[in-house]
């Protein structure tokens, strides 16, 4: 099977707005003086990489099957 390039641009547009979302938080984080809410956005963050990581895992196993997909 081939790869699937919409599936793999999917992917990675989804990883860019996972980045794009992470940057926002961060730079919004500067100006934020109440500890809760910064770590409210801190764990927003992190649970963004995992999201991240998840999709390239996604991208890699693709790839890796001949563009079976991870459910294949």
């Amino acid at each position: 099977m081939a790869v699937d390039v919409d599936y793999l641009t999917e992917r990675v547009r989804l990883i860019a707005g996972e980045q794009a979302d992470m940057i926002r938080m961060a730079c919004a984080m500067a100006a934020i003086d109440d500890r809760e809410d910064r770590l409210f956005r801190g764990t927003v963050i992190v649970e963004a990489g995992s999201r991240i990581a998840d999709l390239w895992k996604e991208i890699a196993a693709h790839i890796a099957d001949g563009g079976a997909g991870v459910d294949a």
